[in-house]
């Protein structure tokens, strides 16, 4: 009987992996959402701003 019959399971480093990578994606997207908002909020701040000095 040979010995290969008896494989190791492959140990899961890439599912977690994948996970890390996700919730850095999930950051990003948070992060750059956030900043646009920002930005969006800060461009209505100054049209609002322009619009009552005219």
């Amino acid at each position: 009987m040979s010995h290969r019959t008896h494989r190791r399971t492959p140990k899961r480093r890439r599912g977690r992996r994948r996970l890390v990578e996700g919730l850095g994606q999930a950051a990003l997207y948070a992060a750059s959402a956030t900043l646009a908002g920002g930005l969006v909020h800060e461009l209505l701040r100054l049209v609002r701003i322009s619009v009552s000095s005219c």
